[in-house]
């Protein structure tokens, strides 16, 4: 019953305008590996949700994408790298330009026509996962912001940074930014690192004494794109927004005795003729037991995905 209430909720919320374009980020541990009949779950949640787009990271093997197709039903169709693990992918109801597909080691993108009439470009990126900096801000003998930095961009081998720079150095990224006048941009993932909007100074406190300006986050700033959930709530404290981690709270390592960091790695990015309406987390509605005891939940992630509503202005 409290999955039906929650699906006529973002029903509701969702069709009161062919105007509103709702996107879905979602980090689909291993492809569903995790929990029983995890790809099935997969479908289960995005069929709830009912995004215009959905974009994946850790998608295991191309069939991953095929399988989904098939649970969610005739009207969808997706893109994934044609690679061993393509790690990122993009799901939608809607037309897409195969001719547009445009990708680096660690992010991809495409163009999307809505059934409105409208078009989309619409990046994903799941960035490096070693080195994650809050390791290094709760770490005690880290001193310098240079230890943490190092981590982001290391002088061998493929930091965030690095990944950042080769989506704003990929050409279709250049012509899209150059487009946003007139075709909405979204770009979305999971970055694997914090925010800079979310570790200020005023933040400190809660952030091991750091105020870090994350340079993942900080290069789309630069680039003109807005974060949809701090858009709306623009205040850490009240709305941490936290996607990490659903079940992943007790590290493993120590017998499940010291804490996880939670943090807000998962986001959602715009610029050009589009505005967020709401923006929110979604776990499922059923109790979630976390790591060693999670075979058995419903939601198959340990990220919260996160949803976006915009309204389209042209």
């Amino acid at each position: 019953m409290k999955e039906l209430l929650l699906l006529l909720l973002l029903t509701e919320i969702h069709s009161t305008s062919s105007n509103v374009l709702r996107i879905m980020t979602f980090n689909i541990w291993q492809s569903g590996a995790n929990v029983e009949n995890g790809l099935w779950k997969i479908a289960k949640h995005i069929s709830i949700v009912d995004p215009d787009v959905v974009t994946l990271q850790e998608v295991s093997n191309i069939t991953v994408i095929s399988d989904l197709e098939y649970l969610l039903g005739r009207q969808w169709k997706g893109v994934v790298p044609n690679k061993e693990y393509p790690d990122v992918g993009i799901l939608t109801k809607h037309s897409i330009h195969l001719h547009s597909f445009a990708y680096t080691n660690w992010t991809m993108g495409l163009r999307i026509s809505l059934t409105s009439g409208h078009f989309i470009n619409i990046w994903t990126a799941h960035l490096q996962y070693r080195a994650y900096g809050p390791y290094a801000a709760f770490n005690k003998l880290v001193t310098k912001m240079d230890q943490i930095m190092a981590g982001e961009k290391p002088s061998f081998g493929d930091g965030r940074w690095h990944n950042m720079m080769e989506v704003y150095e990929n050409p279709t990224m250049r012509r899209w930014l150059q487009k946003c006048d007139s075709i909405p941009f979204i770009f979305t993932g999971d970055f694997n690192c914090p925010s800079h909007l979310d570790w200020t100074l005023n933040q400190t406190g809660v952030h091991g004494g750091w105020s870090v300006e994350w340079p993942a986050t900080k290069i789309l700033e630069q680039l003109g794109f807005i974060d949809s959930y701090r858009y709306l709530y623009p205040n850490p404290s009240t709305h941490p927004g936290n996607s990490w981690s659903t079940v992943n709270k007790f590290n493993a390592e120590w017998d499940y005795t010291i804490p996880e960091p939670q943090d807000r790695i998962d986001f959602i990015y715009f610029k050009g003729p589009v505005k967020p309406i709401r923006s929110f987390l979604y776990k499922g509605n059923e109790p979630l037991m976390r790591i060693p005891y999670h075979m058995q939940n419903d939601y198959p992630s340990d990220h919260y995905a996160l949803i976006s509503d915009f309204q389209i202005f042209k």
